[in-house]
């Protein structure tokens, strides 16, 4: 399960960050594909890409990849999305005819914009074909923004891709999203300033200190719970005055849905935790890695260098907790 949100500076920076939580170790790094990179798709068949793009990504195969922003600011996450995607069984003619995970590739590869991906998306049909690491069909909805700022969200739909409008920037797992806008309505007294003190009887009720206007904002790690947190957070945050400051603010409220080891176990044992979180700078092309065992924050800009490479870069990291002593 997974968290993600789009976000805007000052300066009209747009931003897509999300977190990566799975049970499976994914060991996924930075990957850089370059422009014109060929790969192959799950039925044999290869593909060339038009623009290039930096994300999490690992080679098994071929290159899977989670997340990215290609060389034109187009983001996309692709979040799971349990017991309400829905794939066909088989190829049609005059289609391309992806797997589910695969699709992401097509979106950076090809697209420079959401207006590009309103144009294109008919010509695509997203089919039952299992990834390796997993051993099955991921089930999978994804949030996209670009340079413009405009953010929606791609969901299937009688297996049939299906684009929404996301006027909140938010986008987490199952149920479908349009439900998690509705279930808002729910909770419409949530407000960053206190509630006032009430008089019942001869009784003055007041609040016990700092923080009851957040009475009844979710706390757990469902799905519907993340998202009203993330969406009270993302509203009502300090607008970060540049770039730089935005990508700590948007951490700031990815550390409200961040998810430890040991506290969301699934019914196989595994734990669901935050493997890592990412931030893609839409408008100047920076993706920011920061993984579960550190502190620090990674990021590779899309340079021409990287894009007119012949083959992908992928970049190491040491994933250790940095510690500045202060008197030694």
């Amino acid at each position: 399960m997974c968290t993600s949100l789009t976000y805007e500076a000052k300066t009209h920076t747009f931003f897509l960050a999300r977190t990566m939580d799975f049970g499976v170790k994914l060991e996924g790094r930075p990957v850089a594909i370059p422009r014109n990179y060929v790969w192959e798709r799950q039925n044999g068949k290869e593909i060339k890409t038009r623009y290039g793009f930096v994300g999490t990504g690992r080679k098994l195969d071929g290159y899977f990849f989670a997340d990215g922003v290609n060389e034109f600011g187009l983001s996309v996450a692709e979040l799971y999305h349990p017991n309400e995607a829905t794939y066909h069984d088989s190829k049609k003619p005059g289609k391309l005819n992806l797997a589910p995970h695969e699709f992401i590739m097509w979106v950076m590869g090809e697209n420079k914009s959401i207006a590009e991906i309103k144009e294109n998306i008919g010509g695509v049909r997203l089919i039952n074909k299992k990834v390796s690491l997993l051993d099955d069909v991921p089930p999978l909805h994804y949030i996209i923004t670009d340079s413009t700022g405009e953010s929606i969200v791609i969901e299937t739909e009688d297996k049939e891709l299906v684009i929404k409008e996301n006027p909140v920037g938010v986008m987490t797992n199952s149920p479908k999203f349009e439900w998690h806008l509705t279930n808002l309505n729910n909770f419409l007294s949530l407000k960053p300033t206190n509630v006032k003190n009430r008089q019942v009887g001869e009784l003055t009720l007041h609040p016990f200190g700092q923080g009851s206007g957040t009475f009844g904002l979710p706390g757990g790690f469902t799905s519907p719970e993340r998202f009203v947190r993330t969406v009270y957070m993302k509203h009502l945050i300090k607008q970060a005055a540049d770039s730089t400051e935005a990508v700590n603010t948007i951490l700031k409220i990815l550390n409200g849905v961040t998810i430890p080891k040991g506290v969301n176990i699934k019914d196989d044992g595994l734990d669901d935790y935050t493997q890592y979180r990412a931030v893609m700078d839409a408008s100047n092309k920076i993706y920011y890695f920061n993984p579960y065992d550190t502190n620090s924050i990674f990021a590779v800009k899309l340079t021409e260098e990287l894009l007119n490479a012949v083959e992908p870069t992928e970049f190491l990291f040491e994933e250790e907790l940095q510690i500045q002593f202060m008197n030694c």
